[in-house]
């Protein structure tokens, strides 16, 4: 990662440079992009140019591993017949651009009926009966990710830095003690709504970033936690589970791993609660870990 972009951050401003710069190499037009989300990555539409761009926080060895993997689990999802997004391959990538590296996609145009949980039960069921990929996956471990977060914070509080580690540190050991002794599979990663397309009638699983080798049941907790933090109706969360097969809250290890996930949801948010509605969010999160209240919403952005 190059001094400047290491210096600024991961911004907006910075992220679109390295938009503009990689789509200059690619032969892409950039004027009208379109920012659908920043966080771990930045990600655009080019709608006039079918294609979603999405731009990492860094090129980093770890980062480039991560980059790699994805690409290369997209190929072989389609490779499978599995509904996702396809990477495309006729746009040279990755490429490094501003010290971030920059990947193009597939563009999904919006729909009208948005994908439910029931839809993402359904694929969820599809992706963990898929045979083993031959392809070099990490066992599941999103702890050096939030340690790398809670390193490089700025612009928050360090008295909720220290909380978030004291969480963590006491977290992560019964966590590897738990996937220890559960049977690993292919997993998502980070399997929620806000990943799901819909192609016409077909939902489609997108952001193979966190794809893994792990307990499977990983994949539920999103769904599960929803519940509670952002409303999800329990008609919503049965039909779910009707859909998948499992109900993960009456696993013995849902409270560690889902404690484990909203550590990960909140330093995740941590990394854009400088201000605006992510610094209220942060807030409200850190509250509700510090007082242990699982029920109080929270907002998704």
């Amino acid at each position: 990662m190059n001094a400047a972009a290491n210096h600024e951050g991961f911004t907006r401003a910075s992220a679109t440079r390295a938009l503009v710069a990689a789509c200059s190499v690619a032969g892409l037009h950039s004027d009208q992009a379109d920012l659908l989300r920043l966080g771990e990555n930045a990600i655009y539409a080019l709608p006039h140019e079918g294609v979603v761009v999405r731009v990492a926080r860094s090129d980093t060895g770890d980062i480039k591993e991560k980059v790699a993997k994805e690409l290369a689990v997209a190929r072989w999802l389609m490779s499978q017949g599995f509904p996702g997004v396809e990477p495309r391959d006729d746009l040279p990538q990755p490429l490094r651009a501003e010290g971030r590296l920059v990947t193009f996609w597939e563009y999904i145009p919006p729909n009208r009926t948005e994908p439910d949980v029931a839809d993402l039960a359904r694929l969820l069921g599809e992706l963990h009966a898929l045979p083993q990929p031959d392809l070099k996956l990490p066992v599941l471990d999103p702890f050096p990710t939030m340690w790398r977060r809670l390193e490089l914070a700025q612009g928050v509080k360090k008295q909720d830095v220290d909380f978030l580690s004291e969480a963590c540190a006491r977290s992560e050991a019964a966590f590897h003690s738990v996937v220890a002794q559960h049977p690993k599979g292919l997993i998502h990663g980070d399997a929620h709504r806000g990943n799901l397309l819909r192609r016409g009638d077909q939902a489609l699983l997108i952001d193979y970033e966190m794809v893994s080798v792990g307990p499977q049941t990983w994949d539920l907790l999103p769904t599960a936690i929803a519940v509670d933090r952002f409303a999800l109706s329990r008609l919503e969360y049965d039909a779910f589970c009707r859909n998948y097969g499992h109900d993960i809250t009456t696993s013995e290890s849902y409270e560690e791993l889902r404690t484990v996930r909203e550590l990960g949801m909140t330093t995740w948010l941590m990394q854009n609660a400088q201000s605006g509605p992510a610094a209220e969010e942060f807030v409200v999160r850190m509250e509700s870990l510090r007082k242990g209240d699982r029920e109080r919403r929270w907002h998704a952005l």
